[in-house]
């Protein structure tokens, strides 16, 4: 099922939802986030689930390539030279995820049980920690008032899910692979994420870029 477009309090980036969401479907990505990055960035985080079970080591499960980026940054770019309501210069960047990818909401925590993720707190931990580095065990309970879990430190430790001030999945090379995977990449390519991205300056300009 394809994930909810994320929720903005911007008036503009909501007239931007409404155009993009729909040229995600039709492409075949979920819209992850959609922001204004530094430097007047448009930036749109696209991901396309596999039909598999999304794997803890990060190999499967999610994953967009450059040309989805590059397709759908062109047919964005497209549409908003056409509608033309964004003031002023500002550059489009559409990329993925990443690896080590941001989690916003409990949904997010739902579905990455069993990934390794690092997890920032509002107040401590049982243990002292503000900081928790560890797999994901489950998160339980009503929305508002969920309990998160983690094994961390060869410990279980749980918080309440509304300390939770910022997280993010950590990647570890799989200790069966001889190096780590290698980026793609060229001249004036990165991406915000780890992950393929495409950014094209709007108005009149381009330029690419990804991982």
């Amino acid at each position: 099922m394809p994930k909810s477009p994320p929720v903005t309090s911007d008036p503009v980036l909501d007239r931007v939802l409404a155009l993009v969401a729909p040229l995600c479907v039709a492409h075949g990505v979920d819209l992850v986030s959609l922001i204004w990055a530094p430097a007047r960035t448009l930036r749109l985080t696209i991901e396309r689930r596999s039909e598999g079970p999304e794997d803890p080591n990060a190999q499967t499960g999610w994953g967009v390539s450059l040309d989805d980026c590059a397709e759908l940054s062109r047919d964005v770019s497209r549409a908003l030279d056409a509608e033309d309501f964004i003031p002023g210069h500002y550059s489009l960047e559409v990329s993925s995820p990443g690896l080590e990818r941001d989690l916003d909401g409990e949904a997010d925590f739902r579905r990455f049980v069993g990934f390794l993720a690092k997890v920032k707190l509002s107040r401590p931990a049982p243990d002292g920690q503000r900081l928790l580095r560890g797999t994901i065990l489950s998160l339980t309970g009503p929305e508002g008032s969920a309990a998160l879990s983690m094994r961390v430190d060869n410990k279980d430790i749980t918080v309440p899910f509304d300390s939770v001030t910022s997280a993010n999945l950590v990647y570890e090379l799989p200790s069966n692979s001889p190096k780590a995977p290698r980026k793609a990449g060229g001249s004036d390519r990165r991406g915000s994420g780890g992950g393929p991205s495409r950014r094209e300056p709007a108005r009149r300009s381009n330029s690419v870029k990804g991982a």
